[in-house]
């Protein structure tokens, strides 16, 4: 994006809070002299940042041999095998009353996807969670099992909120943790460069990726964790940690939120706004980390533009945490730089996700009462707006620039040099041990808007033998219904002209050529399913089964047999799924 040269400084540690954007203004002398002593003190003893690998020395404490991690146990040289998860949720178990054991899921190569509940007093049921009045929160690692650094974090996290200096989160917290989600990629082990030495999969055994599986849901994997967790403890906030690549930001962390353009304002831009700012200071003073949006930079130097894109964060729904943002819920997804050491890398998902749930136990019912009232606001927009056509929603996206801000970066990518004597790629170059520099000026795109529009029906009606189609709306906890007598309904049908083929997300997406057009009365018979979307999960049932929908059902061929069928790929023919307005029965 075009605009001014961005101006390039030296960083050697961050700025005072108070430099640059608060000023003295009337101070009485008492007042005054009490500044003035916080800033002597402050500048007496500087706020120590960690670059490159370093971490505070005895950050993860002193534990017996029994709640040692498999990192800790191996110099930070290993990550767990799924096995070694399982051992060590079962060591939390027999050492405290506040644990209880969630199987999600059986994967085909019959290995069981486990999440721990932590309460205090224990709790086993959703139902019981409620009575709490608690916020849940939900934290997953390990969805490609490549990117163990969450993994082992949330293992020492679970340690230390039962046994250590984090027990007071269970005061206003019911958390679910997932270390280890994708079970088969973990074990299937590769030799990588550097720490550790082996590594798993980033698909599951199907070869199929779990973080695209959000929308069609076609893995065992994504079904467990929507039906067993999702549907039934319905988190306020989940969290899903993972690595990047060879980046050349500056950040320990980069951390996004639900940027679907279709999802309710109300959340996403609380955690944006309020949630975000919050735990980037409360992580540079605890942990002394610099954290920030999750994205990169351009190819240029100075570069002029920090974007979510350059790290693949698209506004589209199908990874986990965008297409939680359609229930009205928070979500997180945060990524460490995968150049960085694995010590460094667990330290840093350790840091953010624990000033996460510091915010969260301060702000839970604040963070409640958003989601529940974008819940009344989605329900009340569909039953007075929906029948006359007037509501609009979005089903495509794209990101805009916020304004120029200052980031940190560095003039080289991590080069890719042999450690001297051996066969193996250096994790980290030698410059990137040193301090960033603070690029000023570069256009912040990460702003998600939306670029194409779509009329909001009442809802939609299936036909009886789109009966999959209905089932997999159930498991997005979309209320179904069927029809127990015919029924004639005003609305519209999207005429298709062509069924063609695009690329998205690195897959094979279906695209629809056609339009809507405005349907006379028309009867549906019994059996068929009817949708009505004055319910919660408005927004996602809308992108589900939009045709146009950028990541939709459509689009990730979920109706691709049924337009086979019908010869959709030789003539024109009709979009199955009916928008109606209104029913008359």
């Amino acid at each position: 994006m075009p605009g001014a040269p961005a101006a390039v400084e030296k960083v050697d540690k961050p700025q005072s809070p108070l430099s640059g954007e608060q000023t003295l203004k009337k101070f009485t002398f008492l007042g005054f002299a009490i500044l003035l002593c916080g800033l002597l003190a402050a500048s007496a003893q500087p706020l120590k940042i960690f670059w490159g690998d370093s971490v505070p020395k005895g950050w993860n404490g002193s534990w017996p041999a029994k709640f040692l991690t498999v990192p800790e146990r191996t110099k930070f040289e290993r990550t767990a095998s799924s096995s070694e998860v399982l051992e060590f949720i079962d060591v939390l178990k027999w050492n405290s009353d506040k644990v209880a054991v969630i199987n999600m899921f059986t994967t085909s190569l019959r290995r069981v996807g486990t999440a721990v509940v932590l309460a205090s007093p224990r709790l086993t049921s959703p139902d019981e969670a409620v009575k709490t009045g608690k916020t849940v929160v939900y934290l997953q690692g390990n969805i490609h099992a490549y990117e163990p650094e969450a993994k082992e974090a949330l293992q020492m996290l679970m340690r230390d909120i039962l046994f250590g200096k984090r027990k007071a989160l269970l005061d206003s917290l019911i958390l679910i943790v997932c270390p280890n989600f994708n079970v088969d990629g973990n074990d299937t082990l590769a030799l990588s460069d550097g720490t550790p030495h082996l590594l798993g999969n980033a698909n599951n055994a199907q070869n199929l990726n779990l973080n695209r599986d959000a929308v069609k849901l076609e893995t065992v994997e994504v079904n467990g964790l929507y039906r067993t967790i999702f549907n039934r403890w319905d988190p306020i906030l989940v969290y899903d940690g993972h690595l990047m690549g060879r980046v050349q930001h500056g950040y320990a962390i980069g951390y996004a939120t639900c940027t679907v353009p279709a999802a309710h304002p109300g959340p996403r831009g609380y955690v944006f706004d309020k949630l975000f700012p919050a735990v980037r200071e409360a992580t540079r003073k605890n942990f002394g980390l610099e954290v920030f949006t999750h994205g990169d930079i351009d190819n240029k130097w100075p570069t002029t533009t920090w974007s979510h894109e350059a790290a693949m964060w698209t506004t589209e729904a199908k990874f986990v945490a965008n297409a939680y943002g359609l229930r009205n819920r928070m979500a997180i997804l945060a990524e460490t730089p995968g150049h960085e050491s694995f010590e460094r890398r667990i330290y840093a998902q350790y840091a953010l996700i624990t000033e996460v749930l510091e915010y969260a136990a301060k702000h839970g019912r604040e963070m409640q009462e958003i989601c529940r009232a974008a819940d009344k606001e989605v329900i009340e927009a569909v039953k007075a707006k929906a029948e006359s056509g007037e509501l609009k929603n979005w089903v495509a996206g794209k990101y805009e620039s916020w304004g120029r801000i200052d980031i940190l970066a560095y003039q080289k990518r991590n080069m890719s040099e042999l450690i001297p004597g051996t066969s193996v790629r250096a994790k980290i170059a030698p410059h990137m041990l040193e301090p960033p520099a603070i690029v000023r000026g570069v256009e912040n795109m990460t702003k998600p808007v939306g670029t194409v529009e779509a009329t909001v029906p009442r809802g939609y009606l299936i036909p009886a033998e789109l009966d999959y189609v209905a089932e997999k709306l159930r498991t997005h906890n979309i209320r179904v219904d069927v029809l127990t007598k015919p029924v004639k309904a005003t609305g519209e049908e999207f005429v298709i002209d062509k069924v063609g083929q695009a690329r998205g997300g690195g897959a094979n997406m279906i695209k629809l050529e056609g339009g809507f057009a405005k349907s006379p009365l028309k009867e549906f018979p019994a059996g068929t399913f009817r949708v009505d979307l004055a319910q919660p999960m408005a927004n996602m049932a809308f992108y589900c089964l939009e045709p146009q929908a950028a990541d939709g059902f459509v689009g990730w061929g979920v109706l691709e047999p049924y337009f086979k069928s019908i010869g959709a790929d030789k003539r024109s023919v009709v979009y199955p799924i009916f928008k109606y307005f209104k029913i008359m029965e």
